[in-house]
Formats: C-alpha cells, structure tokens, sequence
C-alpha cells in the first residue's frame, strides 16, 4: 500500500473542560501515542506519553525535535518539547509557558532562531527565541492582535459565551512566514493580519489586515510550494479561500494577500459543519480539507493557475474529523475522527487524488491531530 513503514504521533484531548470547544468523544485520550503505519497499511502502538491536551504538534527543521501545544482555557498553555527517539518514542525536554490561553499554534522563522507562538483564546501573539536544539527562550515581543476599536469588541468569559459569540472578539488561529512578511489568519476578527518580519530584532511590524467575507471565519492556511498562491480555509462559511501572494515593491505597504476565488468544502451549506483542517499533497497537485459535522474530506485539484476544482467528497468513516495527515509518499491518509475516537486509514490515488477507506481503524480516545515523524 505504502512504501515503506512510518512512524507518527497522534495527540489527543484528556481534559475536555479545559477546552474552549466541547467534545462529544466517550472518553478522554492519555496524551501522546506514538505508532507505526506498517507497508500494508495496518496500524501498531509504540508507547503513549501523557501531557494535557496534546492538541498540535510541530516538528523542528532538525528533524529530531517535535512541540506538543498543550490546549486549555483554564490556564496560559504550554508548549511542551520532546525528541523523537530511533523507535519513534519521545523522551521529554523541557516546557515553554506561554502568554496566552487555547495555545493553538507555532510557527519557526527562516533563520529558525525564533518561533511565533499563536494564542486562540485571547488572541495573543508573541515572538520568542528558539536556539539550535529548538529550546524556547526569551519572549521578544507579545500582543494582542484585533483591528476593531476596543470598545466595539470583547473577549469572551466562557466556553458557553464563546459557543454563541465566536466573532465578538479576536481569535488568532495560525501563523506563516511567506518571505519577508507573516500572514496570522484570525477567525474573530473575519481577518488575515500582515505583518513584516525583522529578521534581526525578531519581531513582527503590523502592515494591515485583509478582511473576509463577513462571518467567514478563517482559520487555517496552506502555502503552495512553487506559486505565489496561498489557500485560506473558513470554519464558519464551510469554504476555501485561494489567493494571490505578491512580492512586487517589496518596500511599499500593501496588501500581500489578494483574495480571487472561494470553493464550498461541502455539498449542503445549510448542514451545521466547521472546516478543519486544511493540506497539499506532497506533490501540490492536490488540496484537502476536512470538514466537522458534514464528517467528510473534501478533494480539490490544483489547476496550473493556482485554482480550485472540487473533484471529490469522501466520508471520514467517523464524527468530527479534528485533523488528518498524508504520508510523505502520498500514498495514504490517516483521519483523527475525534468524536468516534478512532483513527482510520485511506489509500490515495496519487495520480487522481481520490481516496479510498480501508478496513483499518485504531481505537484511540478523542484524537485531535497526526504528524508522521522522522527516525
């Protein structure tokens, strides 16, 4: 099926009150599982390490260092480091306590010296030093990102407040280095921020903001490797966005990021669904998106241009499909259906980008993320 044996880490959520989203998984997960996915596609438990809402987890360009975000609103998060050991078990490094509440993201600059940390809850940004082991370090810069005037937005009390109020004020999702400028997609405030990087000092210099369509939500983003292109997926309208990305004037202030096309993730837009995560394939000539509620993957071909064209809807096999990651040679995918609490494994066509579900599910409680390892 595959070409060869991968390991890969599943995070997991343990604590759902601490969440500012609420789970209908059965049970709680313990952590971090370490697996292999064997050449026939069949799944094996290596070890699990528990750590408190594992949520996302970010490799170090070294190839040895990985970053669990732990993920609560009950306290600032942490952002927890770990080596990957030859079997593809971790060992624990240290933690970094973070500025913010609902840690969701990191983000490594060029020069992998600093990372931006992304805060969701109160939507704090902060630029930290990172040394060569990946260790984080000394917090250069921290803030709050919104455009709004601050007495025409709030921050959210609770998770029941936020249920009913997700724009009421800033949430920032993610962060991407794009040349010299970063894109910092915001659901709360229906906005992709752009900043400038000084490599130098290490901090961010806002330029402006590139508002979407209202009530959209954006969330994450998928950089295209060999265009100028950029796909920015929205939680709330169900939707893909695909824009341009310009470098012309590299010294004057403007809008880097030119919205031109917006694609539907899902067949009924009146079905209660959030878009989740967001990928290419290996080789850019394919596009995913998964989508919570509608439990489904959506399969766009990229035109030559950068477009757009929807070409496949596949169900997930489970409820709620947080995340899902695709195998370095392209040849599989392995879906986190978190409310069902199992992982299940698709083969891909590379040629067509068509998925195909297999008969192969792992039982692991409440998954919310995947990330094949180097060992």
């Amino acid at each position: 099926m595959i070409d060869r044996d991968y390991a890969l880490l599943v995070g997991s959520y343990t604590d759902m009150d601490a969440l500012a989203h609420q789970p209908y998984a059965p049970v709680p997960g313990k952590g971090i599982y370490a697996m292999t996915l064997n050449r026939a596609g069949k799944l094996s438990l290596k070890d699990t390490t528990k750590a408190l809402n594992p949520a996302v987890l970010i490799p170090h360009s070294n190839g040895k260092t990985i970053y669990a975000i732990v993920e609560t609103i009950q306290d600032e998060g942490d952002v927890l480091r770990y080596t990957v050991e030859e079997d593809g078990t971790l060992d624990y490094k240290d933690k970094y306590h973070a500025s913010g509440r609902s840690t969701c993201y990191l983000a490594l600059s060029p020069r992998k010296d600093a990372a931006i940390v992304i805060n969701y809850w109160d939507a704090i940004v902060e630029v930290v030093d990172c040394d060569a082991e990946g260790k984080l370090g000394t917090v250069r810069q921290s803030f709050k990102q919104y455009h709004r005037p601050e007495d025409e937005w709030r921050q959210v009390t609770d998770r029941e407040d936020h249920w009913g109020n997700r724009q009421v004020g800033p949430h920032a999702h993610c962060a991407h280095f794009w040349h010299d400028w970063v894109f910092i997609p915001d659901l709360g405030e229906n906005a992709v921020f752009q900043y400038r990087y000084d490599i130098e000092e290490k901090k961010l210099i806002r330029e402006t903001y590139i508002e979407f369509e209202a009530g959209s939500g954006p969330r994450h983003m998928a950089m295209h490797p060999a265009l100028d292109i950029c796909y920015v997926s929205n939680e709330l309208f169900n939707t893909v966005c695909v824009a341009k990305l310009d470098r012309s004037n590299p010294d004057e202030v403007k809008p880097r990021l030119i919205p031109f096309q917006y694609e539907s993730t899902i067949d009924n837009r009146d079905n209660v669904s959030y878009v989740s995560e967001i990928k290419l394939s290996p080789d850019a000539r394919f596009l995913y998106v998964s989508n919570r509620g509608d439990n489904s993957l959506a399969v766009f071909q990229v035109l030559e241009d950068g477009r757009l064209k929807r070409i496949g809807l596949n169900s997930t096999g489970g409820k709620f499909p947080r995340h899902f990651s695709i195998t370095p040679c392209g040849k599989a995918v392995i879906v986190a259906n978190q409310d069902s609490g199992h992982i299940r494994v698709f083969s891909r066509n590379v040629e067509t980008g068509a998925l195909t579900m297999t008969d192969e599910v792992y039982e692991i409680p409440a998954p919310n993320y995947i990330r094949f390892v180097n060992v």
